[in-house]
């Protein structure tokens, strides 16, 4: 079994830079223990990873997440015609990496059976559409269908609409090629009944087929995405109630939580709401974007002043914010340099001098990045969200070299570090094409092992330490 190896170090120093380089090749007898904790008192700098590849005998096959980037722009698009801007799939900016196609719709009123078919006012045939599809798909991108959406309910309240889902969204799957689920289930789709009163067992009807036929579903397609973009009342809303609406979509995200790719709850359209700390934000600002996302990265209490029960946070990489691409997109728009100063809290943990104060005050480096409402709305605007997001996004990322050692450093695709500098914990996220097993080790600028560790094999895709 062949195998390759190549050192990229993290440097601990008052006056590094970020830098990343390569080193020869080192044998992995050169891995040493622990030899001291980390020092509080220094700036940590990450400038490189210590990577042991050993390439492995055939070709693995991925999941679609696998060949996105750790920080997402992710946009819906109108399938219908006229008002804002009609686009095609292909007229899409290469900005985004996630286009949710809105939607999916039920063949009845409120029904379960779904249908869906491309405006021939934009594709006048289905053919048109799926090589549109497959022209994102082979740029990298991936290409998810969006059930509901505010105009259309959906319920699945019985174990024949949960068949009739199951079935039909397959075909769509199949027909269409799309590369998974969006879940936008708005309005009387997801409510809880009288006494329905704990997320982690529920009991309404209309949430528990709907969580057996979506878990049904996506066993079917293992390799898909699924994604959610619930409206504020549905999760954080759980705080302050957890009844109707008011936390339906926490049973969901719970019962699902290690299948969901990403969650961007909707930012807009949106009244004040409780953060976790129990004080109230207004939306539209970068108080309102870090409190409302920080309840799912730190978990919150869910019926407060009632029964008073935990829900766990989600992983990091997991969580995206939901955003209008414009003033008449939807209420709430927040300008750019806001949502800016909300990631550098979020992410890094830089304060902006506002009052909402981040549980881990470090940040989460892994965060997953932005969601809009719409792309179509960001072309009328003249890509203004787009631009602006996507120049940020790609500045947490620290470039990896390849001129040293070319075939060493292959495997490593993609390295960051955050918060960078720290003072304390510091995450290093890297993105290895291929399986890999993986070494890491701490040294300081002179060469001297500060914390060594071995990691176990990975698999190719994003990974965090």
């Amino acid at each position: 079994m062949p195998s390759m190896r190549a050192i990229w170090f993290i440097e601990a120093d008052g006056d590094a830079g970020i830098r990343c380089r390569s080193q020869a090749p080192i044998g992995v007898d050169s891995i040493g223990a622990p030899s001291k904790a980390l020092s509080p008192t220094l700036l940590w700098f990450v400038t490189a990873l210590l990577l042991a590849v050993t390439a492995p005998g055939a070709a693995v096959a991925g999941h679609a997440e696998r060949d996105l980037p750790g920080k997402l722009l992710i946009g819906y698009w109108h399938n219908w015609a006229g008002w804002p801007v009609t686009l095609r799939l292909t007229e899409i900016p290469a900005s985004y990496d996630v286009v949710v196609v809105a939607f999916a719709t039920p063949t009845v009123p409120a029904g379960a059976t779904m249908r869906f078919a491309p405006d021939p006012g934009i594709y006048p045939t289905g053919g048109e559409f799926v090589a549109d599809v497959q022209a994102l798909q082979a740029q990298g991108k991936k290409v998810l269908i969006s059930i509901g959406g505010g105009a259309d309910p959906i319920t699945v309240d019985d174990p024949t609409d949960a068949a009739s889902f199951v079935t039909s969204m397959s075909g769509i799957l199949d027909q269409y090629g799309f590369d998974g689920v969006d879940v936008d289930l708005e309005g009387g789709s997801l409510a809880l009944d009288p006494g329905d009163d704990d997320f982690r067992s529920p009991t309404s009807p209309r949430i528990v087929y709907f969580i057996e036929a979506l878990s049904t579903l996506m066993a079917l397609y293992p390799g898909h995405l699924l994604s959610a973009a619930p409206e504020t009342a549905q999760v954080q809303g759980g705080y302050q109630a957890y009844s109707g609406i008011w936390g339906a979509y926490l049973p969901v995200i719970h019962a699902l939580r290690e299948r969901w790719s990403f969650i961007h709850v909707q930012h807009y359209n949106t009244g004040s709401m409780f953060g976790r700390d129990g004080n109230i934000y207004e939306p539209a600002t970068a108080d309102f974007h870090a409190a409302m996302a920080e309840m799912l990265l730190a978990g919150f209490t869910v019926d407060v002043w009632d029964r008073a029960i935990p829900f766990p946070p989600l992983r990091q990489d997991q969580v995206a914010i939901g955003l209008p691409a414009g003033p008449q997109a939807g209420g709430g728009y927040t300008p750019p340099d806001l949502v800016h100063q909300a990631l550098d809290y979020l992410i890094r943990g830089i304060p902006f001098g506002g009052r909402y104060e981040l549980a881990n005050p470090d940040g989460y480096p892994a965060f997953r990045g932005l969601m809009t409402w719409s792309i179509n709305w960001d072309s009328y605007y003249g890509y203004e969200f787009s631009r602006s997001h996507r120049t940020y996004l790609d500045g947490l990322t620290i470039s990896v070299p390849e001129e040293d050692d070319p075939d060493a450093s292959s495997e490593l695709a993609e390295l960051r570090a955050f918060p960078n500098p720290a003072r304390r914990d510091i995450a290093v996220r890297y993105r290895l094409r291929g399986d890999a097993e993986v070494e890491c080790e701490l040294l300081d600028l002179r060469g001297r092992s500060v914390r060594g560790r071995i990691c176990q094999s990975r698999s190719a895709g994003e990974h965090v330490i």
